[in-house]
């Protein structure tokens, strides 16, 4: 949103912040995804949007914390921003002060019985985002 009157440089810089900020996003289809993903224990269930734990329960998730984990799996090991994330979960960019990441990242460190002071599974790259540190596995 950029409001009238303005300035022809700002707008430029907008637009190339926008194109950059593509320019970066990974570019795995999400179309392409297996019926079942295996982590730490942990299998995510595409099809069914549901994730069980290592000892057979079912984890009930939110829509948006099964987007940012389906995210978060298809990229492991690779650290994206919060701009990233919301990308590719949501479909918009950010806005100044948008936490919505963060307390989602929180939610499913809940969810998998990761330590906010010491993650195994999600960790925080500070400067950069998050990142999946667990091997990703297909199951068929």
């Amino acid at each position: 949103y950029l409001p009238k009157p303005f300035n022809a440089r700002e707008l430029l810089a907008r637009i190339k912040v926008v194109l950059r900020r593509v320019r970066d996003l990974p570019m795995d289809s999400l179309a392409d995804m297996p019926e079942r993903l295996a982590f730490a224990g942990w299998t995510l269930d595409t099809r069914n949007q549901h994730l069980t734990a290592p000892d057979g329960l079912v984890v009930p998730l939110s829509q948006a914390e099964y987007r940012l984990l389906q995210v978060l799996l298809t990229h492991p090991n690779r650290a994206l921003t919060r701009d990233q994330l919301l990308d590719l979960t949501q479909g918009r960019e950010s806005v100044p002060y948008d936490r919505s990441i963060d307390v989602l990242i929180g939610r499913l460190r809940k969810h998998l019985g990761d330590d906010a002071r010491e993650p195994g599974i999600i960790k925080t790259v500070r400067g950069r985002g998050y990142l999946l540190s667990a091997q990703v596995e297909q199951v068929r």
